[in-house]
This record gives structure tokens, sequence and C-alpha cells, in this order.
């Protein structure tokens, strides 16, 4: 088996070898797709692929406690795929759990916020925004589902947590809209290798 080079630019990964070059991307899955010990290609479920290490995640806002998040590589050349852990978001550097009791709070009355640090304040005030802006393409995604036209914020997460919890709501909308909450992240979109 010949080796190959491999250098990033912007989370795609430019792979060489006996003077092909193939473009080819990272994606991302939530620990609870994954059938089995091991994810599929999301490109073709017939690709193998193999374990290809891990790399830190922050796991608190703070920076003060990581997580391994392991990557797996597709022998076909379609990419690496990441598998992050249900009580992440992704790219964001709290917990699932804390952002739920956040918009609850911010969206449903009666609701106390939850107790936070400084930097995790900021980190969910930033989700937050970031949720407000996502609100149109969220709501032309799930067309149908949200009962609104033009829904507020907090009529759109009252129809989201009709789906359940937060963690139920991102494996959702990544495995059948290829989407995120926060954001419509490039590694939830699979890419077939060119060359």
């Amino acid at each position: 088996m010949k080796r190959h080079r491999e250098r990033s630019v912007r989370g795609r990964i430019w792979r060489a070898r006996g003077g092909v070059l193939w473009l080819t991307a990272r994606m991302q899955v939530r620990q609870s797709s994954i059938r089995g010990d091991r994810p599929e290609c999301l490109v073709d479920p017939s690709h193998r692929v193999h374990g290809h290490g891990s790399y830190k995640r922050s796991s608190k806002a703070d920076g003060s406690e990581q997580e391994d998040a392991s990557r797996w590589l597709c022998t076909a050349g379609c990419g690496t795929i990441s598998i992050i852990s249900d009580t992440r978001l992704p790219y964001r550097p709290v917990g699932v759990d804390l952002l739920e009791e956040w918009f609850d709070a911010e969206f449903m009355e009666g609701r106390a916020p939850p107790q936070v640090t400084e930097n995790e304040r900021g980190c969910l005030k930033r989700a937050h925004t970031r949720f407000l802006q996502r609100i149109p393409s969220l709501t032309e995604v799930l067309g149908q589902m949200i009962r609104v036209a033009s829904p507020s914020a907090t009529q759109l997460w009252g129809q989201l947590r009709k789906l359940g919890k937060l963690g139920d709501i991102l494996r959702f909308l990544a495995e059948k809209f290829k989407t995120s909450l926060l954001g419509d992240y490039r590694c939830l979109h699979p890419r077939a290798a060119t060359g």
C-alpha cells in the first residue's frame, strides 16, 4: 500500500498519491448516530473506515477540561469522520444540557437560568445570538414541521422542544437535514472524493 501525503486547508484535506490529487473533507457525526463499533463512510457505506487517532476538544468554556474526539479515515479517500460526544455541541465549548437549560430559561416562562461562570455566560450569549440569526434558515429547512410561517425565537424553540431534548434535536437536524441548531457547518455535508 502506497503512502500518501496529506495537508489540511480550511477543513479540507488535500491528499496526493501517485501524482493524483484528491480533495477530501472532514465530517462530524454524533456518537448516538453510530451503529456498531465504527461509523460508516457518509459518502458510500460500502467504503471501509479505519481508526485515525483522535484530537482534543475543550469541554469547558474556560478550557480547563478537554475530551478526546475519535477520528476515522475512509480508505477510499472520502475524508475523515470525527465522532463527537452527544453531550457536546459542534464548535462550542459548552455542553448540550447547559445550553438546553439556558434556552429553556430564555424562551419558556417560569424557568430559572442555570448558574454559570463568566466564560460560560459569554459562550451561551453567543449561542443565543446565533440561534436568533438561524431562525429563517431553520424554519426553511424544517418546513411544515414548524406550524408558524415566521416564528419568533420562543415559538421555534417550543416547536423544536417537541422533538425532545437538545441532544435529540441536534441528532435529528444532523441526520435528516445535514445542519445544526447554531450553524450550517461544512463538516455535516459529506463530499465525494474527486481526482
